[in-house]
């Protein structure tokens, strides 16, 4: 059988294009060789969260894999069949916990068996969806693709640190499913998530109380909180602020910093949710706009989303999604409003 063939250049170039494939290939069966994996990053190569990824996949269907060490600027994947069963992995730095999940959880759930998969690592860093992303937004939007997840938070894990950990569980995915998230409808409610862990100061409860106040001043914007201290090994903070509507949704979410006043974030977190509401064509974030590409290929019943902002990201995982045969495509300027549409099959 022939192999798909990847650049590793590919549009951003990053460790997305490696996440997209192994997802795409465990679960269609097709092989690929990926070559210059992150040629342009200031470390190129496979680093720990992405051969964590890979040896996630491999094991849920039986791969031969070759290239899967650190720092290797190629990989070949040829999947095998997907097996349910019960996981465990170690990230061993403060890489994304999540983007293991979302690497993996689609391809256990084309298994007829449930599995249930551990991750170690970072849950709340920079550049990646936190846990709270993936289980209060990500989650939600997936199931109603079909895609049955459950994630368990047992403890948080900051940079540079990690030691978080996170739990998950899938069940057989129901296809084909599709989705239409074109026009997203009234408002129905603002929620937000603060949380702390290991700090001093009420850090938690000021962030929550800004982001709050500056919705109520801004727009006379009621908000439901749910405010948290986190089992952690280090300490850190986290917010984030949730538009639902009625067939639509988008959540935005901060880090703490070192010297960055809790109330500052909160309302920084808040001014994005305010700037989305504006956009009244969009109905989903950038981010979970991304991340919905793969699921909605792998549902077979396609679909459609509106976003407030085509970024390179999205169209690099289109494109990768056009390597494996599939004709996906995005409207609208990078950079500005637009959508996703990918074919059903």
């Amino acid at each position: 059988m022939s192999l798909v063939s990847i650049d590793g250049e590919l549009g951003e170039g990053g460790g997305q294009i490696l996440r997209t494939a192994l997802t795409l290939s465990a679960v269609t069966g097709q092989g690929f060789e990926m070559t210059r994996v992150r040629a342009r990053r200031t470390r190129p190569g496979l680093r720990p969260q992405h051969l964590a990824a890979v040896r996630a996949a491999a094991m849920a269907c039986r791969a031969e894999v070759h290239g899967a060490f650190d720092g290797s600027p190629d990989l070949r994947f040829v999947p095998g069949e997907v097996t349910a069963g019960e996981f465990d992995f170690d990230i061993g730095t403060a890489g994304a916990t999540t983007l293991v999940l979302q690497t993996i959880l689609p391809i256990l759930a084309a298994h007829s068996d449930p599995s249930r998969v551990a991750v170690s690592g970072g849950t709340h860093v920079p550049l990646s969806p936190s846990f709270h992303f993936v289980a209060r937004h990500w989650v939600p939007v997936v199931g109603q693709l079909g895609l049955r997840v459950r994630v368990v938070l047992e403890r948080a894990g900051f940079v540079p640190r990690g030691e978080g950990r996170v739990r998950a569980e899938t069940s057989a995915w129901t296809r084909p499913t599709t989705l239409d998230l074109t026009r997203r409808g009234s408002l129905v409610e603002i929620r937000g998530l603060s949380a702390s862990a290991r700090l001093k100061g009420d850090v938690a409860r000021r962030q929550c109380e800004a982001a709050r106040a500056l919705l109520w001043e801004q727009r006379r914007l009621e908000s439901h909180w749910d405010v948290l201290e986190m089992p952690a090994a280090s300490p850190g903070s986290c917010l984030q602020l949730e538009a639902v509507f009625e067939n639509g949704r988008a959540a935005f979410g901060l880090l703490g910093e070192r010297g960055l006043r809790a109330e500052v974030l909160g309302e920084r977190a808040a001014r994005r949710v305010l700037r989305f509401l504006d956009d009244e064509e969009a109905s989903v974030d950038p981010w979970l706009a991304d991340q919905l590409a793969v699921p909605l290929v792998l549902a077979r019943g396609g679909g459609r989303l509106t976003t407030s902002n085509v970024t390179l990201h999205l169209e690099t995982v289109t494109q990768v999604l056009r390597q494996f045969g599939i004709d996906a495509g995005t409207w609208g300027r990078r950079g500005g409003p637009g959508g996703l549409e990918v074919p059903g099959c």
